[in-house]
């Protein structure tokens, strides 16, 4: 007999109806025009391109193919993924053991540190932004920054992992935490009664027991971090106008120079105009985050998002 009550089905049912509209309505959106993804810039230039767009504008204002034929896009793409993977990286080196620490012991001010990273979580990211301009632009950072000759802000790297490290790393936490209260810390106690060591009973006893909860932090830090918006652009700002001179040689070989956040591109392309392509690169986030929301619930983290 299921334990759900009628009132809770029918919220559910129309939560993921309303969510099947949506998806379904931007699929249509982005296919009715699926014969852009083809277009090229010679076909651009000449004039020889579909009637979609009306023959009478000057600059095509392209939907799908003006991400999949531009190489701004995949570049964007590049620096996102690899930055991201930086953060999460960084977020699950120092979030797990963090997790593990405030769910394990009881040490002074834990309630307010707590309070903190839960804030962290609501807070927005131009807020976030906002405070780490003024950390890494005044005072004693901003002194070491002129010492060393390097500026985080406004930088590829480290500044757009930065900005995207403080809420990954707030709501990888809330994951990881809760995934070690739900294990019972009796069963690491009788663990080491048998002789086994501190780490070789969180090895052996609470990992695995966990494993759902960390890897579901994992891929959340990860997408939170491709979401990022408010603090990488306050922080980090656009780089596709730049000159190509701003850009060392080594990121021109990893073929990350003139490109932006992929959220961020969004935001440019729709101030630069190009309503459709910015509409395209969000339907890529609506795609991956779909994705990852679909594999945490195929590994059985489905309680840790909805």
């Amino acid at each position: 007999m299921s334990g759900k009550t009628p009132r809770r089905k029918s919220f559910n049912m129309l939560f993921y109806s309303f969510a099947g509209f949506l998806f379904l309505y931007s699929a249509y959106l982005f296919l009715s025009n699926v014969d852009q993804l083809f277009v090229t810039e010679t076909a651009v230039q000449t004039g020889g391109i579909t009637a979609v767009w009306g023959e009478d504008r000057d600059v095509l204002n392209k939907f799908a193919g003006g991400f999949w034929n531009d190489p701004y896009f995949w570049k964007s793409l590049n620096l996102t993924v690899v930055s991201t993977l930086i953060t999460t990286l960084i977020a699950s080196v120092l979030g797990i053991p963090t997790a593990y620490v405030l769910s394990r012991y009881r040490i002074p001010g834990i309630s307010a540190i707590e309070v903190l990273f839960s804030s962290l979580i609501v807070m927005p990211g131009s807020v976030i932004g906002i405070c780490l301009i003024v950390m890494f632009n005044y005072g004693p950072l901003w002194n070491l920054q002129n010492a060393v000759g390097f500026k985080f802000a406004h930088s590829l790297f480290p500044g757009m992992v930065l900005a995207s490290l403080v809420l990954s790393f707030a709501l990888g936490l809330s994951a990881w935490k809760a995934a070690f209260d739900s294990v019972n810390p009796r069963f690491e106690h009788v663990a080491r009664s048998l002789g086994s060591s501190r780490w070789r009973a969180f090895r052996t006893v609470t990992l695995p027991l966990a494993k759902s909860g960390i890897i579901a932090g994992i891929i959340l830090a990860w997408t939170r971090a491709m979401a990022e918006f408010s603090a990488v652009l306050f922080f980090c700002g656009t780089f596709r106008e730049l000159p190509p001179s701003r850009f060392s040689n080594f990121t021109k070989l990893i073929k990350m120079d003139q490109a932006d956040w992929v959220s961020v591109a969004v935001w440019a392309q729709v101030e630069f105009g190009n309503v459709e392509y910015g509409f395209a690169l969000a339907y890529v986030l609506v795609v991956i985050g779909g994705i990852s929301v679909y594999v945490m619930h195929r590994i059985g983290a489905k309680g840790y998002v909805w």
